[in-house]
């Protein structure tokens, strides 16, 4: 070795200095299996190409970890608002009653004051809320009837069967 040291044993350019990089093992047997893949003269060469393009690429916003988390969080809001526009279609399409729907409540709403107590009768009693609440408690009662909670008859209907029983 003469003069500047390092640099002279492996024909460096002046103008060219010294990084070091710290990593695991396997890490650096990957970057030598992509250097001889890819046919790079050296690691250092492989490595200071990968460098510069994530810079570009930093440079283009693709690797700013904030802005990517902004999206991710703009993505995630446009897909709830997109879900909630699907689920409201759905119910209008099913022909399910949506009871908090202002068309829905104005059918049974008039001139004159109503208690609140005759309104839900009203509601109840036109067999409005028969699709929204039928399936689920028929979906209920039967398994609760699978764990030999309650009983079926036919012309009498549902009953709870005595808990020391289950």
């Amino acid at each position: 070795m003469t003069g500047s040291g390092w640099k002279d044993s492996v024909n460096i350019p002046e103008s060219t200095t010294k990084a070091t990089l710290y990593c695991s093992e396997d890490d650096k047997e990957e970057w030598d299996q992509e250097v001889e893949e890819q046919g790079y003269r050296s690691r250092s060469a492989y490595l200071y190409e990968l460098i510069q393009e994530a810079r570009a690429y930093r440079e283009q916003g693709f690797l700013a970890h904030h802005e990517s988390e902004e999206r991710i969080e703009e993505l995630k809001q446009e897909i709830e608002h997109l879900e909630n526009r699907l689920e409201n279609q759905e119910q209008q399409s099913s022909g399910r009653t949506k009871v908090d729907d202002v068309d829905f409540l104005e059918k049974f709403l008039e001139e004159t004051y109503k208690p609140l107590d005759q309104i839900l009768r009203e509601i109840v009693e036109s067999g409005a809320l028969d699709d929204l609440i039928r399936k689920r408690v028929e979906d209920q009662l039967y398994f609760l009837a699978q764990q030999d909670r309650v009983e079926f008859e036919r012309g009498h209907g549902w009953k709870l069967k005595n808990k020391g029983d289950w």
